[in-house]
């Protein structure tokens, strides 16, 4: 790179290096209950947009406007559970 500025001047150089690794919800854990009523709840992992794999949570904490999504919480099974 040449740069032909005033002596005094400065360039400064900001590099992105894009994001490779992403948090990604996972789908419903199962039901806490087969009948009666129960709860399943959603996760989130860290995944490699290269490989196409789940690595460790470290990976997504690297950039900052990388957000995990928080866990998500349904009711299942609430049909009553059959008379003994």
């Amino acid at each position: 790179i040449h740069y032909a500025g005033a002596a005094d001047s400065s360039v400064q150089f900001i590099f992105y290096q894009p994001i490779i690794h992403r948090w990604r919800e996972t789908d419903f854990f199962p039901c806490s209950a087969s009948c009666g009523g129960g709860y399943q709840l959603t996760s989130a992992e860290c995944y490699d947009l290269r490989s196409n794999r789940v690595v460790a949570d470290q990976y997504c904490h690297y950039y900052p406007e990388n957000i995990k999504p928080k866990p998500k919480l349904q009711e299942c099974n609430l049909d009553p559970c059959p008379a003994r």
